[in-house]
């Protein structure tokens, strides 16, 4: 009975000198945070995306952060609603959706060349007989995802508003889920036109001017609210202060601008009544027409 009485005091010791070794680590466990990524991103620029980890992790010591892609919008609003992505870089028409059902909030607006606002682009190559979207029946059409507003719902809801109904209007359409591969598809003559984002469309030319010299923007389409990064709701409030903050003051920091000017962008904003309004309205136009 001793005997048993002794080993189970030098277990217990035992057990407590390995929990207070153990208490250090379990204190400073670091917090996963997982951004998501869609075809809102120039793939060209996926180098400087991986960066905004480092950056945030180095902001953020506390945090250990992780990047999910997802090759549809649709497939990253399922991922936030499902808490499986912390935060996101989304499309504004996404963002409505997150908005009305409760399941996203934004956390900081891009901005870009000194605006909160883009543009859809509609695209053929230069030397082509289209100058505007009605030039495009019976032509070859790339939208990007099918939730995209610049790649998508904005013609749309533009042809719908003027007579022409995108699934019988062209010989045949695509989507790429990459503006970059909707700009590529023009180019290679895979396509006749193609809808994308501005700001990737002023990416892609940067890195590619031969390129872009091929082609022609026949027409645009906008202004609307540049497209959000978003968090999911459930996010713990000082998770998404903290990382907030870090977006918002990235410009102030020597690492930070360099990946904001590498992507072409000034800064992140706090959200500050931004009205997504119009893309809320072109979305439902859309969906009583289907």
């Amino acid at each position: 009975m001793k005997n048993d009485q002794i080993l189970t005091s030098a277990f217990q010791k035992f057990t407590m000198f390995f929990l207070l070794l153990m208490l250090p680590f379990s204190l400073y466990a670091k917090v996963k945070i997982v951004l998501g990524l869609t075809g809102t991103v120039f793939k060209d620029d996926l180098k400087n995306f991986m960066d905004w980890e480092n950056y945030l992790e180095h902001k953020i010591s506390d945090f250990d952060v992780q990047i999910r892609f997802s090759k549809t919008y649709a497939e990253m609003n399922t991922l936030i609603k499902e808490n499986k992505v912390d935060i996101a870089y989304v499309c504004n028409s996404s963002y409505t959706k997150l908005d009305k059902d409760g399941t996203g909030k934004i956390l900081v607006i891009p901005i870009f060349d000194g605006s909160d606002q883009y543009y859809s682009y509609i695209i053929a190559k230069k030397n082509s007989r289209f100058n505007s979207l009605a030039d495009f029946k019976g032509a070859i059409f790339a939208f990007t995802d099918p939730e995209s507003n610049s790649g998508a719902t904005a013609p749309s809801y533009y042809m719908l508003s003027h007579g022409m109904d995108p699934k019988t209007f062209f010989k045949s359409y695509i989507y790429t889920y990459e503006h970059g591969e909707s700009i590529k598809a023009v180019i290679d003559g895979f396509v006749d036109g193609a809808s994308v984002d501005n700001i990737v469309y002023t990416r892609f030319a940067q890195k590619h001017p031969e390129q872009i010299e091929q082609l022609k923007i026949v027409q645009i389409l906008g202004p609307y609210t540049n497209s959000p990064i978003v968090a999911r709701s459930a996010l713990p409030k000082k998770q998404f202060e903290m990382l907030q903050k870090a977006f918002a003051t990235m410009h102030l920091d020597p690492y930070g601008k360099s990946i904001l000017e590498k992507l072409s962008l000034d800064r992140f904003d706090l959200p500050s009544g931004q009205d997504f309004s119009n893309v809320a309205k072109m979305l439902e136009v859309i969906e009583q027409r289907q």
